[in-house]
Order: C-alpha cells, then sequence, then structure tokens
C-alpha cells in the first residue's frame, strides 16, 4: 500500500534529522553541511531547506536531542541520589554537564542563545518546552535541599527555589561565554570558581 503524502514527509523529516544526528556524532557539528546531511539520508539537498528552514533550523533539532538527554541523564541520577549526601556536588555537576552541551561548540552555542530568546526576539517552541522541563527540574531539586532542615550545607530561604534557578542559570549561560570566549580555557577553573559564586549565592550560615 502507497503511504499517504503527510506519512512520507513525516519520514523524510525523520529521515534527514537522523542524518544530521549520526553526522554531528561522527564528524561533529561544525562539519555538518546539507549536502553532507542530504548524502547520507538519501534525499535532494532542497529537501532538507524546506522540512527545517536552513541548517540552523536543522542544527536546532540536534541541540534539542542533546538537551533532553541531558534532562533524561538528571532525572535517573536523581533517582540513584535520594539522599542528596552531597547537594552542592550534585547542583555543580549539572551545571558543569549543561554548560558542556552547550559549549560543545561555537554553533551549539550560537543556537542555544537564539533559540532562548537572547539573541533573536523569540523562543522556539520546542526549546521553551524542554529549557522549561530543566528549570522545574532545578527549581524541585532546590526547593526540596531548603525544605530538608538537616541536610548540610543549609539553603537559603529568603528566595523562592524558582528565584535561586534564575540565578544559577544566568551563572550557567556566563560560564559557557567565557569558555567559548576563551577569557577562560580551562573547565577545572570554571568549575571552581562557579562553585565560589554558587556556594555565595545560595548558602547561609546555618549549621
Amino acid at each position: 500500500m502507497t503511504r499517504k503524502p503527510q506519512q512520507r514527509s513525516i519520514a523524510t523529516r525523520a529521515r534527514v534529522l537522523t542524518a544530521a544526528r549520526d553526522l554531528s556524532q561522527k564528524h561533529g557539528l561544525e562539519l555538518v553541511t546539507a549536502d553532507a546531511v542530504a548524502k547520507e539520508a538519501g534525499v535532494a539537498k532542497g529537501t532538507v531547506f524546506s522540512h527545517f528552514g536552513d541548517m540552523d533550523g536543522l542544527l536546532s533539532y540536534v541541540l534539542l536531542d542533546r538537551l533532553n538527554a541531558l534532562r533524561a541523564s538528571n532525572a535517573a541520577e536523581a533517582a540513584e541520589s535520594s539522599d542528596m549526601q552531597d547537594p552542592v556536588g550534585l547542583l555543580m555537576r549539572r551545571m558543569m554537564a549543561l554548560i558542556a552541551v552547550i559549549t560543545d561548540s561555537p554553533t551549539i552555542l550560537r543556537l542555544f542563545l537564539d533559540n532562548i530568546g537572547v539573541t533573536k526576539p523569540h523562543c522556539a517552541e520546542a526549546f521553551v518546552e524542554t529549557l522549561a522541563g530543566l528549570d522545574k527540574d532545578l527549581a524541585t531539586f532546590l526547593e526540596a535541599w531548603q525544605q530538608t532542615d538537616t541536610l548540610r550545607p543549609a539553603l537559603r530561604r529568603d528566595r523562592s527555589a524558582a528565584e535561586l534557578t534564575d540565578g544559577l542559570i544566568a551563572f550557567m549561560i556566563h560560564g559557557a561565554i567565557l569558555l567559548k570566549s576563551h577569557q577562560l580555557t580551562d573547565r577545572a577553573t570554571l568549575e571552581e570558581r562557579l562553585r565560589r559564586h554558587v556556594e555565595a549565592f545560595l548558602l547561609t550560615d546555618e549549621g
């Protein structure tokens, strides 16, 4: 039975996206071109653009995949670390993991900033959903930390978890820019600096 045009279109779009994912894993995002994707997917170059508009549109979905994978990884870690014996360490791992994703290449960081509305006037809908999920996960973690009286170091309670999340997001974006602008070249140095900022911003003198 011949597939309907809409089904063929969906299948073609999926094939193009799979090709872009595979090429980015093999060669890095900077070397993924429309010609290479079209050849890998077995479609015409124009088909790539008809489905995604331009290469930024296509590669944005590759970035989105990585952000969704990061969220799944965070959820798995949270399930395994229910007692949160080292909340600062767990938080730093999450922050550095996001920074690693969005600084994988100059193109990735540019696309991230575009899609969160920093360098373009609107956010892509799919990114809004995923980033809102990442924000919610972080806020839930901070709220649990705030509500656990015996957990040390103690988290400040004069600000909501949502407000604290906003501050941490600013730290992460600033850290990513420091790396990609080569103001900092060592990730360990960045992590140490971020930890100091995070501790000064989040912690109280209790206990």
